[in-house]
């Protein structure tokens, strides 16, 4: 990996650090991260480090940014693998809570001149969800024909129907907010992330990375980080929801509009499909066996996660002032 560093940056490697999927680099007192490109494209990658430039200039902390290889591209080749380098300054101490700090990264998205449209993903959630389903509904009816040959397969055969009636409710709700809702400034497209739990900088381990920025609604991280705290915390959750919405809402109030969109991701069953697509895509039996725990999981906390749903407006602490239109299935709010 040395020598790939030198032919490809120009860069004499002082030391070396294996961490996960990232390969961490010295070079001359700085740090670099060397991370699987993933299919990413170079037009995607050029936005992002557009992204990073904006973002430094704004004077945000701890922002990485990508480095392109000397033959001027971002994407190099090593044993046949596509992979990037970045240069990840040691993270940043946060000052702000996180809804604060998120809600400050995404006025800046928001005020950004620049031209996005790879890393483009508001308004297209209708449409991305609705070919996830289309995709998994085609592979269940395969494999209804042919039977279940393993415990897994049957957990999904048996699932999948009330999950889909899930995402279907949810793909409606975004079309009905469309309809229905105004959207206001708070609803321009922001800097996010593809998943903010899985964004280093939020616990503070890892710099904020250009590679895990997409240009969508706010109301993406912010129904992310719900849903991760409710994996957490079950119904528990509600003084962090509650407070992580205050905190965010000091810089930048949600539109009854944002609300919709929030609810519509939760709704939206999103750990199911990725631990289906996990499980089926993947060869390893010790990752496999992990994604049928996490199924059993999920399927063993459905209802749980249905008073969830239905209590979310309490739980947000909006119930008084948001109408969020009910969805008929959903058990009333206690």
């Amino acid at each position: 990996m040395e020598t790939w560093v030198y032919e490809q940056y120009d860069m004499r490697v002082g030391r070396m650090e294996q961490r996960g999927a990232s390969t961490v680099v010295w070079h001359k007192q700085e740090r670099f991260l060397i991370v699987p490109a993933d299919g990413r494209s170079e037009a995607e990658l050029e936005e992002r480090q557009q992204m990073s430039r904006y973002l430094r200039a704004k004077g945000v902390d701890g922002v990485g940014e990508l480095v392109k290889t000397k033959h001027g591209t971002y994407i190099a080749p090593c044993q046949g693998q596509p992979f990037v380098l970045l240069r990840a300054p040691l993270p940043a101490a946060r000052l702000r809570s996180l809804g604060r700090e998120l809600a400050l990264m995404h006025e800046y998205g928001r005020s950004c001149p620049l031209p996005i449209t790879s890393c483009r993903r508001i308004g297209q959630w209708r449409e991305l969800w609705a070919k996830r389903i289309d995709q998994m509904e085609a592979f269940w009816a395969n494999m209804m024909a042919a039977g279940p040959a393993s415990p897994f397969d049957r957990l999904f055969l048996e699932s999948f129907p009330y999950y889909l009636g899930l995402a279907e409710n949810a793909v409606q709700y975004v079309a009905d907010t469309e309809l229905d809702d105004e959207p206001l400034r708070v609803d321009y497209a922001a800097f996010c992330h593809e998943r903010l739990p899985q964004a280093g900088w939020v616990e503070g381990t890892e710099a904020k990375l250009p590679l895990d920025w997409v240009y969508d609604h706010c109301a993406r991280d912010l129904a992310e980080w719900v849903r991760h705290l409710y994996h957490k915390r079950g119904l528990g959750c509600q003084r962090a929801v509650r407070q992580f919405f205050q905190d965010y809402g000091h810089l930048a109030p949600l539109s009854s509009f944002a609300w919709r969109l929030v609810y519509a991701r939760l709704l939206f069953p999103l750990p199911y499909f990725e631990c289906i697509e996990a499980y089926y895509t993947m060869a390893d039996r010790e990752e496999q066996a992990r994604q049928e725990r996490a199924l059993r999981q999920l399927l063993d906390a459905s209802r749980e996660y249905e008073q969830f749903l239905a209590s979310f407006a309490e739980i947000a602490g909006i119930a008084n002032h948001i109408r969020l239109p009910a969805v008929e299935w959903l058990p009333p709010a206690p």
